[in-house]
This record gives C-alpha cells, sequence and structure tokens, in this order.
C-alpha cells in the first residue's frame, strides 16, 4: 500500500536517490536536509513514515523522532547513521525508533524494508478494523439473542451447550427472528471458531446452480464453467457451513447433501473423483420440514441428519418482554449508521411497540427503528415518528391498554413459574412488595392463578 514518506538527509543526493527509489515503487516521497523543515513538514502532514539521518546540521534525528512519535504515535521512524554505537541503537528503539539502519544505505535492502513496514502498517489497519467489526457483531448478537425472556434464556443455554459439540444441528423459526445469529454463535462458541464459517442461502441461488455452490464443479462441466469452482463445503473446511433456508433444497441435491453429512465426502459437478470434506453444517429453515417430508417434497433421512440437535427460535411475540432492549440496541445502531442525536424512544412509543404483532420479527422491528430514527426532528422518538400502518395493526388486534395488560399478565406468571409458585419470592424478583404483587394479580386475572394450570 502506498505510504507518505518524509527522508530528512543532509547530504543532497544521498536524499534524493533514497526519495527516487522509493517513489518508484508508488509512495509519496518528499526529501529534505535540516531538522528544521522536517519539523516544519510534520506539522503541516502526517507522515506515515519517516526515515532520518542521525547527525544533522542543526541537531539530530532523535528530535525528529520524538517530534514524529508526538505528532503521530503511529507513524513508523527508520534512523540511518555512519556512526554507530550500542549506546545509540538501544536509545534510539528505547525512544521508538521501529529500526537503527547503518551507511552506506544499500537503496535495494532499503526499499524492501519500507516494504515490510507498509505491509505491517496494513495489518495492524485491517486487524484494527476486523476487532471493530467483530465487536459490534459480537455485541449484536449477545443483544439479539440474549433478554430477560425465559424462551431467550433457555435458547442461550442450549447454545451453549451443544457449540461445543460436532454434530449437525437445525434452526427452525419463523422470518426474521434471527436464525443466523444463533448460527454465528455456535460456530463461535465451538472448537471450529477458529476455522471459516461459510454462509449460503438457499434460496436465493438457482436451482440448477444449487450442486455447484456446495459441492464446487470442474472446468467445463457444463455451459459457462469457464473455471473450476472449489465448492463452499470445502470452502468450510475446518469451521461451519451455514445452510440458510435449507427447506428450498431441490431433491436431487438432497441426495447429495445426505452423502456429504454421512460420508464426510462430496463428488463436484463433473468430477469422478469424491473428495474429503470437513465441515459442520447447521441449517435454518422457517418451513415445517416434517411435513414436507410427508409430502415427498424433503427427505426424512436427510431431516434426521441434519437435525441431530433441532434448536427453536422464539417468534418476537413470545418475548415481548425483550423489546425494550432491542429497542435501546437498534436506537444506538442506526443513530450511529445514521449519524443523528437520538437517544432513545419515549413512553407511548414504547408501549405502542410493545403492543404490536411483529410479524415480520426482530427484522421488522430493526426496519421500523430505523426509519424513526431517520423522520425524527428531535432526540427521542415519539408514537408520531412511528409508521401509521403500525398503529391500525395495533388497535385492530387489540387497543393499547389490553396489550400492555396481557404483556403484564404473562410476564407475571412466567416469574411465578420460575419461583414455583411462591409469591413471596416473585414479589421480590419483580421488585414489588407482596401487597403491590397481590393487587397486580387481581387487575390481570391471576389473583387464583396455580403453577401448571
Amino acid at each position: 500500500m502506498p505510504e507518505r514518506i518524509l527522508v530528512v538527509e543532509d547530504e543532497s543526493t544521498l536524499g534524493q536517490n533514497i526519495a527516487r527509489a522509493l517513489a518508484k515503487q508508488g509512495h509519496t516521497v518528499l526529501a529534505v536536509e535540516t531538522v528544521t523543515a522536517a519539523l516544519k513538514e510534520m506539522e503541516d502532514t502526517p507522515y506515515d513514515v519517516v526515515i532520518t539521518d542521525l547527525r544533522l546540521p542543526d541537531g539530530d534525528g532523535f528530535t525528529v523522532l520524538d517530534h514524529a512519535r508526538q505528532l503521530s504515535p503511529d507513524s513508523v521512524v527508520l534512523l540511518m547513521t555512519a556512526y554507530a554505537s550500542v549506546n545509540s541503537a538501544v536509545d534510539a528503539l528505547r525512544r521508538g525508533a521501529h529500526d537503527y539502519l547503518l551507511k552506506p544505505i544499500v537503496l535495494a535492502d532499503l526499499v524492501r524494508k519500507v516494504q515490510h513496514i507498509s505491509e505491517y502498517r496494513r495489518l495492524g489497519r485491517e486487524n484494527a478494523r476486523l476487532r471493530t467489526l467483530l465487536g459490534e457483531t459480537a455485541s449484536s448478537a449477545a443483544t439479539l439473542l440474549r433478554g430477560r425472556s425465559r424462551v431467550m434464556q433457555d435458547l442461550c443455554a442450549m447454545v451453549e451447550r451443544v457449540a461445543p459439540a460436532t454434530s449437525n444441528v437445525l434452526v427452525i423459526g419463523e422470518s426474521g427472528t434471527g436464525k443466523e445469529l444463533v448460527a454465528r454463535a455456535l460456530h463461535d462458541l465451538s472448537n471450529r471458531s477458529d476455522g471459516p464459517f461459510v454462509s449460503l442461502n438457499v434460496s436465493a441461488i438457482p436451482e440448477t446452480l444449487v450442486e455447484s455452490y456446495l459441492f464446487g464443479h470442474e472446468r467445463g462441466a457444463f455451459t459457462g464453467a469457464d473455471k473450476r469452482r472449489e465448492g463452499l463445503f470445502r470452502t468450510a473446511s475446518g469451521g461451519t457451513l451455514f445452510l440458510d433456508e435449507v427447506g428450498e433444497l431441490p431433491l436431487p441435491a438432497q441426495a447429495k447433501l445426505l452423502r456429504a453429512v454421512e460420508a464426510k465426502e462430496i463428488l463436484p459437478v463433473g468430477s469422478d473423483k469424491p473428495l474429503q470434506v470437513d465441515a459442520r453444517v447447521v441449517s435454518a429453515t422457517h418451513r415445517d420440514l416434517a411435513a414436507m417430508s410427508h409430502l415427498g417434497k424433503f427427505r426424512e433421512d436427510l431431516l434426521f441428519r441434519l437435525g441431530v440437535v433441532t434448536l427453536r427460535v422464539p417468534p418476537l411475540r413470545d418475548r415481548v418482554e425483550d423489546i425494550p432492549t432491542l429497542v435501546e440496541h437498534f436506537v444506538a445502531r442506526h443513530a450511529r449508521e445514521q449519524k443523528k442525536r437520538v437517544t432513545g424512544v419515549d413512553g407511548d412509543a414504547m408501549r405502542l411497540l410493545m403492543g404490536c404483532p411483529w410479524r415480520g420479527n426482530v427484522r421488522e422491528l430493526s426496519n421500523v427503528v430505523e426509519r424513526a430514527v431517520i423522520l425524527t426532528p428531535g432526540e427521542t422518538i415519539t408514537i408520531d415518528d412511528l409508521p401509521a400502518e403500525l398503529r391500525a395493526d395495533t388497535v385492530a388486534g387489540s387497543t393499547l391498554e389490553s396489550a400492555v395488560l396481557e404483556f403484564e399478565r404473562k410476564y407475571i406468571a412466567s416469574v411465578l413459574v420460575q419461583t414455583a409458585g411462591n409469591r413471596e419470592a416473585a414479589a421480590k424478583a419483580l421488585g414489588l412488595s407482596p401487597a403491590t404483587l397481590y393487587r397486580r394479580l387481581q387487575r390481570v386475572g391471576l389473583k387464583g392463578y396455580r403453577v401448571g394450570e
């Protein structure tokens, strides 16, 4: 990657030769001859790499080094000298120099050293970017998967128990519930986490190309196959292959997939040589695969192999108590993406969001919050910022008061189940006094409720 380089050398010919050699590699290079000129340049322009002589007419290279490190801690500084000593070398490295070069300078060696520095800086930037990305992904997954609801706590406990195993997992649930997040969590918590996580949405691939995508093909295997394709099973070797919407897989490809998961062996299209594969398969679907198998649309034996363990991701309507946490997460994320100062949702808007049917589940909630973040004129989202059809949909199903009452009833009942019917323990868990809980039980119709009814 091209770098911006400053060369500080009082021997004009050497300085220009270094500059020309580095410029030929695509770098932007400026050569100066004094400490004063170098300090002025660094004040005006940030440099990625600084190459400086140790002895200069108006000072020394240590001054350049210190100034470069102060102005730009990410800058890489190389010191050159014809008067080497152990003390000066140690001092240079202690003060932050990347390396210490002895004169006479061999230009080819210097060019290679700068190339290594450029690669080192590129990897550093990429690692920082990936750490940020992985941190955001992990944070998002934790927020979207974990919640106060019992159903999500149970799901996360199952994910943690299943992840270390090598068996295939089938994740079922309605569209938009977060099935891919479950698959990623299984991968991240598994012994294969250092391997690749490869995802394929089967429904997005034409039927004629599914086998090629999964198992690969040889060059010339069919019209348009002008080069060999490795296939996602081999790409995911040592890691996890996630097959989203696996219910859309054509029957011929189902037979090949069964062979792959049973024998860990694939046959690329156009090849007569089987290849061994090592990928854990996590599948997901919103369809009823058992019903499809009865109709002959999905192989029963494949269903058994894919679903050694089956995890169900609950719809959002069954985890209403998680909506405030999700809304807070989406507001923060979309406000950051849209570069808007939006800090939250007011009470009326939150009550409306908690009373919606959410047929599109978490994905629909995210879209609604994103729209509200874009449209709100203030820092807090109100009911007026939410779609009119959302308000109509909620009213059509129930009044706002009845929706909130239903949520409160379900939540109190779930806490009673967790405390085995002990009302004093339930009151403590809810942050209420026993008398207040008694009144709440009357109000939501649970006065005579017994666990197990």
